[in-house]
């Protein structure tokens, strides 16, 4: 009894504290090579250096950025580009994870279409815009399409691998178990494609933020794309850097919220990350 009461106590103090976590190794170097970027570039715009002297330094940006997100324009622009994300990636996941289950499982699936979806895959999504506005008359359908687009891929080429790399060994034993496709399917083909679908995911993610604000500064009214635009036409260029990083917070946000969902979904895969972290540094 004595003894599992030790082993209760040195769990309990074996979990990293919130103080831990703040002050963990990872977090001070994090938190150093995002300051060490503000830090040249405040350097780089006060010495002149090359053409950075057209460029506002970070206090003018900060500034600006200040009374940005105290106008309503900016919680409305915010809220347009990630619903236009949102959007377009969950329909990428919608179509995407199915058709690449398939395309990796049935080999008449990937004859049929996987040449197809090759020679689509190089096209750069901007390209499609003009089509979408043809045949999508409401504009934010249009706009949404190019982060469709450009996360589908993504999505699909994972899970399609992520299907090839499953040990053919499971097959045939639920095979000869007895197993009907539709069990193989939930049982063995989706569980063994997770891992990879996450990670087509979480990149089809990030680039959907991308096609959002390229969208949106070809054919957005309203969106940070547009105001990314709009400021350097207007000559309001802190606005278009605290544009980008308001982009970029958004899209680090997303990308957290993916990562926390995969390891709920996944949780063995965590422990892969993990391991794989600590050979990188070590």
């Amino acid at each position: 009894m004595a003894n599992a009461k030790q082993e209760a106590l040195e769990l309990v103090f074996k979990q990293p504290t919130f103080v831990s976590k703040v002050f963990s190794q990872k977090t001070i170097l994090n938190t150093i090579s995002v300051v060490s970027v503000f830090v040249v570039w405040a350097l780089l715009v006060h010495f002149q250096v090359y053409r950075f002297s057209l460029l506002p330094s970070p206090a003018e940006v900060l500034e600006w950025g200040r009374e940005w997100v105290t106008t309503k324009v900016f919680w409305i622009d915010t809220g347009m580009t990630t619903a236009r994300v949102l959007v377009g990636v969950t329909a990428a996941y919608v179509i995407g994870i199915p058709l690449g289950l398939m395309i990796g499982w049935k080999k008449v699936f990937s004859d049929l279409s996987f040449p197809m979806l090759e020679i689509l895959r190089p096209i750069p999504a901007p390209a499609y815009l003009p089509i979408a506005i043809l045949l999508l008359p409401w504009q934010e359908a249009s706009v949404a399409f190019i982060p469709f687009i450009d996360a589908l891929f993504p999505v699909l080429l994972n899970t399609i691998i992520g299907v090839k790399l499953i040990d053919r060994d499971y097959f045939r034993a639920a095979q000869c178990l007895g197993s009907s496709p539709r069990q193989i399917f939930w049982h063995v083909v989706l569980p063994g494609a997770l891992p990879s679908i996450s990670s087509g995911c979480a990149i089809g993610m990030g680039i959907g933020w991308m096609g959002a604000v390229v969208g949106e500064m070809i054919t957005g009214k309203w969106g940070l794309g547009y105001r990314i635009w709009e400021s350097y036409i207007l000559l309001r260029y802190p606005l278009i850097i605290d544009g980008m990083i308001a982009i970029g917070i958004l899209g680090f946000a997303s990308s957290k919220l993916i990562r926390y969902l995969t390891i709920r979904l996944v949780p063995w895969r965590k422990a892969i990350t993990e391991s794989l972290d600590e050979s990188i540094t070590k």
